[in-house]
């Protein structure tokens, strides 16, 4: 029976191998696997002594705090049913310390990340094949398995981000091989999707990576550019030039959600209207030359200011910060392996942040799923390899 509870034998770590894979194609199936591994980690809480815990991370308490807010939140929203139901989603902060648990060996970080990374692949193929069948317009916008076209571009912003990034770190040659094939139709896809705000993502979070790594290679970036002009379609292209255009109506409609978001922080400022409200009250804010109506106000800041007021904003943009500056003393002492992760995850999190001025990508709960994957590896308390349970290992056979 003790074993059956064990959160660190096999079954659990092929659950969440399961729940990686599935977030890119069922929120369905990650919600039924997402509620096993729940019941097992309150389980083992209960069941293990206080020693045994695991160690989390220095940022988790910043994200706690912002739950406590966003229940006060609750107690005072518009509507406090509507706002009750949107704090279901606090259960997916358990992921940190169940990854935490799981994945207590490089081999099991490795197969992990090779799901993810597989994951990816899959969904790009799927969305490349969508376009080569249906064509590709901004009314018929490409999403995968998912629901939203925003959701599929940052399932795969995500990874894209960060294996780009610890390709640069990698010393094996049949694992690099590997992972810059895969990034080959990620990127395509997210280009495909005609998502602004995972192209605007990418685009910082690697021109940063490129300058903090190897500043010579943006020479490369304008030829590069000039050839992708050329064979990108059209409807790419203009997508991109569109970025830039001041009279274009999503670009003015984000400048009236900020003066929405102003408004309604100036009447709520402690705690917001509630988790999900904004949506309710929208256009009673709005200007009148604000034609469309949103159900929130794509950006994360934001909505989080009108929703859960000032404290809950501090609280979330504390656990980032910290989580930047643990990420950059990770950096600095650890070895080859622990550093290519945590400097994916460094630049990873700042395409996910900067994407998230333009698009509320932290409401979205399979982007959570992921983001708090990667939140959690660089923080994991690793095994010596004779530890581990004997799991196949795709990552690890270049070595």
């Amino acid at each position: 029976m003790k074993q059956l509870f064990d959160i660190s034998n096999n079954t659990f770590f092929y659950l969440a191998l399961g729940f990686l894979f599935l977030i890119d194609f069922s929120i369905a199936g990650c919600y039924i696997i997402f509620t096993l591994l729940a019941i097992e980690l309150v389980i083992y809480y209960l069941s293990s002594p206080r020693s045994q815990w695991p160690e989390l991370p220095g940022y988790y308490k910043y994200f706690l705090l912002y739950l406590l807010f966003s229940l006060v939140s609750t107690a005072f929203a518009i509507d406090k049913l509507k706002s009750l139901n949107d704090n279901k989603d606090f259960f997916i902060y358990l992921l940190i310390p169940f990854f935490l648990l799981v994945l207590n060996t490089r081999k099991r970080l490795e197969n992990s990340l090779f799901i993810v990374l597989m994951a990816a692949v899959v969904s790009s193929l799927l969305g490349i094949i969508t376009v080569l069948i249906e064509g590709i317009s901004l009314d018929h916008r490409l999403r995968g398995l998912t629901s939203h076209w925003m959701t599929y571009s940052g399932l795969l912003m995500i990874p894209f981000i960060f294996f780009f990034v610890y390709l640069f770190y990698e010393k094996r040659k049949k694992i690099k091989l590997l992972i810059a094939a895969a990034l080959v139709p990620i990127l395509a896809a997210i280009l495909l999707s005609l998502t602004r705000s995972a192209w605007v993502g990418i685009f910082i979070a690697l021109g940063a990576f490129i300058v903090y790594y190897k500043p010579k290679i943006l020479y490369a970036a304008v030829p590069a550019a000039i050839i992708l002009a050329f064979i990108l379609p059209g409807s790419v292209t203009s997508r991109i030039v569109s970025i830039f255009d001041i009279h274009n109506e999503t670009n003015k409609d984000r400048l009236y959600m900020v003066e929405v978001a102003v408004k309604i922080f100036k009447e709520y400022p402690l705690t917001g209207v509630g988790a999900d409200n904004v949506g309710e009250i929208y256009d009673r804010y709005k200007p009148p030359e604000a034609a469309l109506s949103n159900p929130h106000l794509h950006n994360n800041f934001l909505q989080e200011l009108a929703e859960r007021g000032i404290f809950a904003l501090l609280s979330l943009v504390a656990a980032f910060v910290f989580i930047f500056i643990l990420l950059v003393k990770k950096i600095k002492s650890s070895g080859d392996f622990e550093k290519a992760v945590a400097v994916g995850v460094f630049f990873t999190l700042i395409g996910f942040l900067i994407a998230g001025l333009f698009e509320y990508n932290f409401g979205d709960s399979e982007l959570k799923f992921l983001l708090f994957y990667f939140l959690s590896i660089p923080f994991l308390k690793l095994a010596a390899a004779s530890q581990a349970s004997q799991e196949p290992t795709p990552m690890a056979k270049g070595e």
